[in-house]
């Protein structure tokens, strides 16, 4: 209930925002990333700022070096089921607790890997719940399709083996039976030699009219009643051993799983807590994958460096558009370029009424709400979301025509809830302001309310066809004219949004254009210009105003935006520097460790043939070798080299280059310059000079 209220304060079905989700589904690579997405809701400011931050550094990371996070199941279900209904997890619920914790620790040395780059997404595996223990008890008891191993108790162990000896006793006898010639004339045609099984029991295929003559329980027939399927009295008693045995161990890995189960329920705050962390992460790893699929980018914020100080979309395309083009059903989308909140609170598209207002409408709203959850956009760097508290918008009346209301009153009625819970962080969108009604008595009402807007500070954005408000922007200095490019040839909106005019209604254009009588055009335009004639030439003067105001804006955006990519381009190539950097260096320390690694050993033969010299040539090759030594321990210490071995503890990750594994440390010995690292089930020692930090070894 909480999370539908949250999503209904933004307007999420006014704004499509269930249909454009669908679409960004797919780019999960999990299914704890998909349920994630599915119950993604608008966040609190300082959640949006740390996730979109995120999705920044998932974005401008190596597409080709991304989260290990393919194919994870999602065990939160099973675990609230557990929870809930007390009920024993199954050998795949707890296989999928089993891999999470894995994959959290997978995750964890990725991270730590790329904190360079990635510091807000590795952030979030600072002070994890170590839960090691718990996986270890699960990786122990199970196989990996979730089955219990018979190494999970004693019992079961000893339980197993008894089953196994008596399956095969029974296997022995019964091949022996089949294939005894004094039963052959007994056994079914085309039986011989052959054991069949039924419910559970092996059993001899006998000819109904023979079925005295081998002893034993009659398990079932053939359809035609010919063929008796008998289980031989002298494997019955060893079965029912079988049986027994078998039901013994059930109840054993009831106990098991029951047990296991316990133990994960007592971790049910932990666990949930690094279910949220992987969700986390794979949300802003989603955001990404969508943002490079439809070439868009994460929004910034106000008050991020080149950011604007209110809404800016830059080449904004809305995704069910780009969903049409990818369908064929449209050849191309054109961007919207939109702002509000820097030079004006209030944005007012006029217009006829043909759809491109509302497109730009619920682009803004729709940017918004995504910008919100931390997810990128389908737009051009640059373009920058506020973090409102709730969006109000006034978009279609389906839902009020199902309560039988008339237009003009659902419109009221979503205003007026929107207007009592408004405040200055609040988004309030209007679409067709002032219709459905007299349209002197709507523009009069829809003056009212853009008024009360502007005078409570709460940024709009409102589209109207109603000529009378067209001169509302005018008349207010926080409060801007907009419309959307019309084409007279086709009769169709180009959904180009250009700020700083009013759009005109294009009635006698478009009535022209159709092929209305030229005397009833020119009529009305007569009419048009006695009635409205000095008014409309004040407001043309403006408009020429303000669009060569855009103009120059226009171009001075342009020039930044042109900056901006030289900046990235630069920041870029510089990384790359660093990069192709560190890899050299490397490079180079892996050759210095393999030539070393093989001195040593050539050290420790000479060693070895040392105690075969005679003791005063002994004396004088001991100092010189152990000054090699020495030298070969400096020549490998490099700056990196040096810090890595001083930061050498406890529950560290090292890099074994002669096994190519990473393993965990569990303890080291400063003195003796050695360590245990755990090599799957085993600890095993070794010199510093066995471990390093490159990978790429």
């Amino acid at each position: 209930m909480e999370r539908a209220l949250v999503l209904e304060n933004f307007a999420s079905k006014a704004l499509d925002w269930p249909i454009v989700r669908s679409l960004i589904v797919p780019h999960a690579v999990s299914a704890i990333g998909e349920r994630a997405l599915m119950e993604l809701t608008p966040r609190g400011e300082a959640e949006a700022r740390e996730a979109l931050l995120r999705t920044r550094e998932m974005f401008e990371a190596n597409p080709d070096d991304m989260p290990p996070l393919g194919g994870l199941q999602d065990p939160w279900a099973a675990l609230e089921e557990a929870q809930r209904y007390s009920r024993t997890l199954d050998g795949e619920g707890l296989l999928g607790i089993s891999r999470l914790l894995r994959v959290v620790e997978d995750l964890g040395h990725w991270l730590a890997g790329r904190r360079g780059h990635l510091p807000e997404s590795a952030a979030l595996w600072v002070g994890l719940p170590n839960l090691r223990g718990m996986r270890g008890e699960l990786e122990r008891a199970l196989d990996d399709k979730g089955r219990l191993v018979d190494d999970a108790s004693p019992l079961l162990k000893k339980l197993a083996q008894r089953c196994a000896h008596l399956d095969r006793a029974i296997d022995v006898r019964m091949r022996e039976l089949a294939a005894n010639p004094a039963w052959k004339v007994s056994i079914a045609e085309g039986h011989f030699g052959r054991v069949h099984r039924r419910g559970g029991r092996r059993v001899l295929a006998v000819r109904q009219r023979h079925v005295g003559r081998i002893p034993g329980i009659v398990h079932d027939r053939s359809k035609t009643g010919e063929t008796l399927f008998v289980e031989p009295r002298e494997v019955v008693q060893i079965a029912n051993e079988l049986n027994t045995v078998r039901a013994d161990r059930q109840r054993e890995e009831s106990r098991i799983l029951m047990e296991l189960t316990r133990s994960v329920l007592l971790q049910r705050g932990p666990i949930l807590f690094l279910l949220e962390r992987v969700a986390e992460l794979e949300l802003a790893l989603i955001g990404a994958r969508y943002a490079r699929a439809v070439g868009g980018a994460p929004p910034r914020l106000p008050g991020e460096p080149g950011a604007a100080k209110g809404l800016l979309l830059r080449g904004f395309r809305h995704p069910l558009l780009l969903r049409e083009q990818e369908l064929g059903h449209i050849d191309q989308v054109v961007p919207i370029d939109l702002r509000l909140g820097e030079e004006f609170n209030l944005l007012l598209i006029t217009g006829p009424n043909t759809g491109g207002k509302t497109l730009a409408i619920k682009s803004a709203g729709l940017a918004c709400l995504m910008g919100s959850m931390g997810l990128a956009l389908p737009c051009e760097p640059g373009t920058t979301i506020p973090l409102f508290d709730g969006i109000v918008a006034d978009i279609g009346d389906e839902q009020e025509i199902r309560q039988n209301l008339s237009t003009f009153s659902s419109h009221l009625k979503r205003i007026h809830q929107g207007l009592v819970r408004a405040t200055p962080r609040t988004l309030f969108l209007l679409d067709e302001l002032g219709g459905g009604t007299d349209p002197s008595e709507g523009a009069a009402l829809g003056e009212a309310i853009l008024e009360h807007l502007l005078e409570a500070g709460i940024p709009a954005i409102a589209s109207t066809h109603l000529g009378k408000l067209k001169e509302f922007a005018f008349r207010f200095q926080r409060a801007e004219n907009a419309h959307v490019e019309f084409d007279l040839e086709t009769l169709a909106p180009r959904y180009r949004l250009v700020i700083g005019a009013p759009g005109e209604s294009r009635a006698l254009a478009i009535a022209r254009r159709l092929g209305f009588p030229e005397e009833l055009v020119s009529r009305g335009t007569e009419r048009l210009e006695r009635t409205d004639g000095e008014t409309g030439a004040l407001m043309e003067q403006l408009r020429e105003v303000r669009l060569g105001a855009e103009r120059q804006r226009a171009m001075a955006e342009e020039k930044l935006i042109d900056a901006e990519r030289g900046l990235v381009e630069l920041d870029e190539r510089r990384d790359e520097v660093d990069r192709k950097s560190d890899q050299l260096e490397a490079e180079a320390q892996r050759n210095i460790e393999e030539r070393l690694s093989n001195a040593r050993r050539w050290l420790e033969r000479l060693r070895a043939l040392l105690s075969q010299l005679p003791p005063d040539k002994r004396g004088l090759l001991e100092p010189a070798l152990r000054g090699l030594e020495e030298s070969l321990t400096d020549a490998s210490l490099s700056d990196k080299r040096r810090a890595f071995v001083a930061g050498l503890k406890k529950g560290a990750t090292v890099f074994l280059p002669r096994f190519k594994k990473r393993c965990e440390v569990t303890r080291v010995y400063k003195a003796n310059r050695e360590l245990d690292v755990r090599m799957g089930k085993h600890v095993m020692r070794v010199a510093f000079d066995d471990v390093t930090f490159y990978e790429s070894l």
